[in-house]
């Protein structure tokens, strides 16, 4: 049978479901086969029919959502850990919740990505179109009148001419880039390892960085309030929002105070995922036995945080690019209108 992945948009929709037929006493089974019988789409249909079939044969819903290999790993060792104990209905209402913040997220970062990159890309093409177009003409124009245009103006347009000898080989480089992103993004397992590489380098700094201990912040909640120890929280988040060296270091350092026997609060404060702010929360909240609701909180206000980082930087990109375009377009104007000016000033 072929493997299909659940797409990540419809993972909050398939917890909401399985979170109202066990609310609602519903048998797995019997819900499951309802859910595929209204399914339209031939790949959701697919591993919806082998879930039911696990289901049927009597194996516990963890062991049926593994045996799909559709699913998260996350996902599944939640809802095994929820099956131990006897949480299930609210360990799929936190997945559900869990998962739409992650797409929220997601969606917030292509939004605000797009606007800059798209704005980059248009002021590229102005810029090389007047240099390598606009420019020449003009230069003719004048050479023929025994006008010469300015320096700055000379040094553009050789820069032009240099760009557009050299077209074929950029196009040709462009279209190797295109095509090796486009066979990364087809293939599984380059696709997988190019984001583990990316992860390991860049995903414990910065935005990214804020956005581990967020996630890392989310599931230690759902762990905790599903009964599994700290040190199984911690190691089981780690697998979350771990791959970056930075990350994996610090989630390491946690898991090895707390099997010491530190305080929970304590070794999240030492570890450096969170600022000493949320680490005093942290400490109220593991006195008042409120632990896993003050992390979901945190995991909230974390997730609130980058995207506001997001903003303040693309909102400091976007005035730069105008500036920068605005400033380059003036420069060729006065380069061209100048001598312009000046030869009309003479003819006058």
């Amino acid at each position: 049978m072929k493997r299909l992945r659940v797409p990540a948009q419809y993972l909050p929709i398939f917890c909401r479901e399985l979170h109202q037929l066990v609310r609602a006493g519903i048998p797995l089974a019997e819900g499951l086969n309802m859910l595929r019988e209204d399914e339209t789409d031939p790949d959701t249909r697919s591993w919806l029919e082998a879930l039911c079939r696990s289901i049927e044969e009597g194996m516990p819903l963890a062991s049926a959502l593994r045996e799909t290999g559709a699913f998260p790993a996350y996902m599944t060792d939640m809802v095994a850990l929820a099956e131990e104990t006897g949480r299930l209905e609210d360990v799929l209402l936190s997945l559900q919740r869990h998962y739409d913040r992650q797409l929220r997220m997601a969606a917030d970062i292509r939004g605000a990505v797009a606007v800059p990159v798209t704005l980059f890309i248009v002021m590229v093409a102005v810029v090389v179109l007047l240099v390598t177009q606009v420019l020449p003409v003009f230069d003719k124009v004048f050479a023929q009148l025994g006008v010469r245009m300015g320096a700055v103006a000379r040094g553009m347009m050789s820069a032009g001419a240099a760009l557009a000898k050299a077209g074929t080989g950029v196009a040709a480089v462009l279209v190797i880039l295109a095509a090796a992103g486009l066979v990364t993004a087809l293939v599984p397992a380059l696709r997988e390892r190019t984001a583990g590489w990316f992860r390991r380098s860049f995903g414990g700094r910065g935005v990214l960085g804020q956005m581990a201990a967020s996630r890392f912040a989310s599931s230690m909640s759902m762990a905790v309030s599903s009964g599994l120890s700290m040190e199984d929280s911690v190691e089981l988040s780690a697998k979350l929002c771990g791959g970056a060296r930075e990350i994996d270091e610090k989630t390491a350092l946690c898991r090895k105070d707390i099997e010491e026997g530190g305080s929970p609060a304590d070794a999240l404060a030492k570890s450096g995922l969170f600022s000493g702010r949320d680490c005093r929360l942290l400490k109220l909240a593991e006195q008042t036995g409120s632990l896993p609701d003050t992390l979901e909180d945190l995991a909230q206000r974390q997730e609130e945080e980058s995207l506001r980082r997001i903003d303040r930087t693309v909102g400091a990109i976007e005035p730069a690019i105008v500036v920068i375009t605005s400033a380059l377009a003036g420069v060729i104007l006065l380069s061209v209108m100048l001598p312009l000016m000046g030869l009309l000033s003479t003819i006058g």
